[in-house]
């Protein structure tokens, strides 16, 4: 058992500092009230801005509302495990394709939601910490 929590480690022990690290950060800002950094310093939400509320939703079975919230969450049932098959079976080629033809989805999602202006994704840099610095 030693054994293999040791080459686990050497193995992925960094992504599990990273993950970890994410973790805290994410707990510290949620305890001082703020959701999302992005949006809190920048006052632009991000492409995936609505994601979790989507897959919240989902795991509710109200899909009308996860689709509301991201139109995108139903590729991650599908797409998280198929990403982490050709992780492990070493299809580099085929990893990175999945990622970008994703990264493209979610890009052109959120183009289209700033454009349509919709309640979820919102472009108010005058709220936003960075902006409210600079004018300061």
């Amino acid at each position: 058992m030693q054994v293999k929590l040791s080459a686990l480690w050497r193995k992925h022990g960094a992504w599990i500092i990273a993950c970890v690290a994410v973790a805290v950060f994410y707990a510290v800002i949620f305890a001082f009230g703020i959701t999302c950094p992005i949006k809190h310093v920048l006052g632009i939400s991000c492409a995936g801005c609505g994601m979790t509320r989507a897959c919240m939703s989902a795991l509710r079975l109200d899909f009308a509302t996860a689709f509301a919230y991201h139109p995108l969450w139903i590729v991650l049932p599908f797409g998280v495990p198929l990403g982490i098959y050709f992780k492990v079976k070493h299809h580099k080629a085929a990893l990175y394709t999945l990622l970008s033809v994703f990264a493209a989805m979610m890009l052109a999602v959120y183009f289209y939601r700033l454009v349509t202006g919709s309640d979820i994704v919102q472009f108010a840099p005058e709220t936003g910490w960075l902006f409210k610095m600079l004018r300061f």
